[in-house]
């Protein structure tokens, strides 16, 4: 009888382990909500030293840790999930942003491919190579991701508007446009669309609908829009 009151109180005590160190990763990500970043950090790492290899919450310290502008130590943090957990998606996609945030393209499309790998049903993961295929010069394979981040999630306005930013600078107005229009019915106030959208009709020569395009971003006080509006619109 004894031995099995010593089991239990073993096998008690190891779940009160787990659930103390999964307890600090919850009090970690409601402190994150909040924006209260140090103390998000100081309860990330009460998780790891409950378990030091928790992937999540090395994860979550490195998110934290970006936000405070600490890069290099976020990166080591995201690097550590992976070395625990190599399949780990938020990790590498976190590992995306830092290698794209130093311009590191080709390391980037690294992390990028295992995202997609990873969550093949993931339209951020596409967003995120599309944009880096296209940095790298490979612009249809860019629009091809782009196109895939529309049909996962067609409420995604940056695919949009990067298809049609690639369109724009290959000089396809009329496909650059129609994207432009989908930012804008996704979101009325999204000035940036309008700006392009304004170009891209000016290039058509539909001088009217240009200005009238501008004239919205104007409105919208997006940078640029003013002074472009009178260029081509004051005559």
């Amino acid at each position: 009888m004894r031995l099995i009151q010593i089991l239990f109180c073993s096998l008690f005590l190891f779940s009160n382990c787990s659930s103390s160190e999964e307890t600090w990763l919850k009090e970690a990500k409601t402190r994150l909500q909040k924006g209260e970043l140090q103390p998000a950090l100081d309860a990330t790492n009460k998780a790891l030293s409950k378990n030091p290899g928790f992937a999540e919450a090395h994860n979550l310290k490195g998110v934290i840790l970006f936000q405070q502008k600490n890069t290099a130590e976020a990166e080591q943090s995201y690097l550590k999930a992976l070395e625990i957990k190599p399949s780990y998606y938020a990790a590498n996609l976190n590992m995306v942003d830092i290698q794209m945030g130093k311009n590191d393209w080709k390391t980037a499309l690294k992390y990028a491919q295992a995202s997609v790998k990873i969550a093949p049903d993931s339209s951020e993961a596409y967003l995120k190579r599309g944009i880096i295929l296209a940095a790298l010069g490979d612009v249809q394979a860019g629009i091809n991701d782009f196109t895939k981040t529309t049909t996962l999630n067609p409420n995604n306005i940056d695919a949009w508007y990067n298809r049609g930013n690639i369109y724009f600078q290959q000089k396809n107005y009329p496909n650059a446009l129609q994207d432009f229009e989908k930012c804008i019915q996704i979101n009325p106030k999204f000035g940036k669309a309008f700006y392009a959208m304004g170009l891209s009709y000016f290039y058509s020569n539909s001088k009217e609908k240009a200005c009238l395009s501008l004239k919205q971003a104007q409105d919208l006080d997006y940078p640029g829009a003013q002074q472009a509006w009178h260029q081509i619109c004051e005559d």
